[in-house]
């Protein structure tokens, strides 16, 4: 198995052309809570601690899950492996 790297990523998701953007929103960070990953959530984003492939994997399920869904949507994500990201 490889050593993936430790990043975070801070997450905006935005829901577009939707009245339901709070629970589209929530959606989402139950994808992430479900991860069991280190989270920090704030008004206005989230942030995940862990394993690379475990931050990307997420991603891509939490796209699929609203393209499944017909949202369209945002979704901002800035990634480091240098901010907060000690094991």
């Amino acid at each position: 198995m490889a050593d993936y790297p430790y990043i975070s990523v801070q997450i905006n998701f935005y829901p577009l052309y939707t009245e339901k953007v709070g629970e589209k929103v929530k959606e989402v960070i139950k994808i992430i809570d479900k991860t069991g990953l280190e989270t920090e959530t704030n008004p206005l984003s989230t942030i995940v601690y862990g394993r690379s492939n475990e931050i990307f994997e997420m991603l891509g399920e939490i796209t699929d899950k609203m393209t499944e869904e017909n949202v369209q949507f945002s979704m901002n994500c800035s990634i480091s492996n240098s901010c907060g990201c000690e094991i």
